[in-house]
């Protein structure tokens, strides 16, 4: 399948406005390349930008255009077998849904993405997953929850750097001071 120039362009448009934090004008910019895609076909391409769109939403504070834009693509990620894009994707619906206060929804959506993107092999996308699932946890006062998720990020980890390393052992305290 060819891609559309102008479908690339406005991608990369929005992509520079998202990290310059201009997140309305990303809205608009994945919202338009959605669309060019989706009218070339691409249904793969145009569900990843709705994804940004919505990461873009919840920037904005605004979780339930997050979640209205999130939420359809599951099903189609899912039909086309791109389990990156999914787990991906699954990562970013429970930050919507974070942001709408649906806790408990957010933490199942943040294991289903930490368990696809280990199943694709995406490791370090995955630590991404747990991390944010154990500040959710810390968030809700479930304190020794997110000292397991986050040792269980770490233990799963190819490479940690320096910082991650001395968690990794600083985590490990707490669990030599419980009785076996």
């Amino acid at each position: 399948m060819s891609q559309n120039p102008a479908a690339r362009t406005l991608a990369q448009s929005a992509e520079k406005a998202f990290r310059e934090g201009r997140y309305t004008e990303a809205v608009d910019g994945f919202k338009a390349a959605a669309m060019a895609y989706q009218e070339q076909g691409d249904v793969i391409l145009a569900a990843e930008m709705w994804n940004n769109c919505g990461v873009a939403w919840v920037q904005l504070g605004r979780g339930e255009e997050a979640l209205g834009v999130v939420q359809p693509t599951l099903s189609i990620l899912e039909e086309q077998g791109d389990v990156e894009r999914l787990g991906i994707a699954y990562g970013n619906l429970a930050s919507a849904l974070e942001a709408c206060s649906r806790y408990d929804e957010a933490q199942e959506a943040y294991l289903r993405s930490a368990e696809l993107l280990e199943k694709c092999g995406k490791a370090e996308l995955r630590l991404h997953a747990l991390k944010a699932l154990s500040q959710l946890q810390l968030k809700q006062g479930k304190q020794f929850q997110a000292l397991a998720t986050f040792q269980s990020a770490l233990e799963d980890a190819p490479k940690l750097s320096l910082k991650h390393k001395a968690l990794k052992k600083l985590i490990e305290i707490p669990w030599k001071l419980l009785p076996k």
